[in-house]
């Protein structure tokens, strides 16, 4: 593990997306265990209660993530050592979080309407897709406002514009890493999908007279194969987080930088 500058690795580097997504997954990973001992805090608490931890899960990233960028390399923190880091970025991270929100609160909208006034599923499928793609541009905003110092402002307003320029190869990435987390998301999964099928035959045995004999642990049974999905779903967005700074350090370049910010 580099916890010294004798491999130093520039992030604000031209990469294709694949070199990107490649290239971050693999050094997230690499460091893992240094990153869970740093992270451990808000991964618990955000997994036992995901609102309103969350915030405090993204904002651990985005210090330990914007020490990368600074330092060229990750250094063996705490949170202890890291404290006024998350501090400082704190309110910028809660704006991502709140972004991501109604990004998901929007697109669910543009699914669920087709189907809910009966135009088919189909429908809601064009729907979704067109809304993901709209807003796509969006992910290099959420991008600058988490990784960078210039203004909210010039996050959204020049962030946009770059995002336009680079739309095929942002739309490329994005493609690849949330196919890539969908199907780790599925796997982890796996635990909820037997835990639901065993407990829906259960209660289908029950309608036509049967007992129900579902073990007395069962909610426990829940709770732990919920606790593992959002312990899955963290960890992997921790490590496609360096993807997604290697990314925004290969379209830096063309966003003018300001010296204070507005948040």
């Amino acid at each position: 593990m580099e916890t010294t500058g004798e491999n130093l690795f520039q992030v604000k580097k031209e990469r294709s997306y694949i070199s990107c997504l490649v290239n971050g997954c693999s050094y997230g990973f690499r460091h893992l265990g240094m990153l869970l001992r740093y992270m451990w805090p808000s991964l618990v608490l955000s997994t036992v209660l995901p609102i309103p931890f969350v915030f405090f899960f993204a904002a651990q990233v985005d210090a330990i993530l914007r020490k990368w960028i600074e330092l060229g390399y990750l250094p063996n923190v705490t949170l202890k050592v890291m404290r006024r880091d998350v501090e400082k970025c704190a309110n910028r991270s809660a704006l991502k979080v709140l972004i991501y929100i109604i990004w998901l609160l929007v697109v669910f909208v543009f699914l669920s309407l087709p189907v809910l006034f009966g135009i088919g599923l189909w429908w809601g499928l064009i729907a979704f897709i067109v809304a993901w793609l709209l807003l796509l541009p969006l992910s290099f905003v959420v991008m600058q406002i988490g990784y960078s110092n210039i203004t909210i402002s010039a996050c959204f307003k020049d962030g946009l514009k770059t995002a336009y320029r680079n739309y095929g190869k942002l739309f490329a990435f994005e493609f690849l890493s949330n196919l890539l987390i969908f199907i780790i998301a599925l796997l982890g999964s796996i635990p909820c999908q037997i835990i639901f099928a065993a407990g829906l035959q259960a209660y289908r045995g029950m309608q036509i007279g049967d007992v129900l004999d579902l073990p007395v642990l069962f909610p426990l049974y829940v709770a732990l194969s919920v606790f593992i999905l959002e312990a899955v779903l963290l960890i992997t967005i921790l490590v496609f987080s360096f993807s997604r700074c290697l990314m925004w350090g290969s379209l830096v370049n063309e966003v003018p930088t300001e010296p204070k910010a507005d948040i």
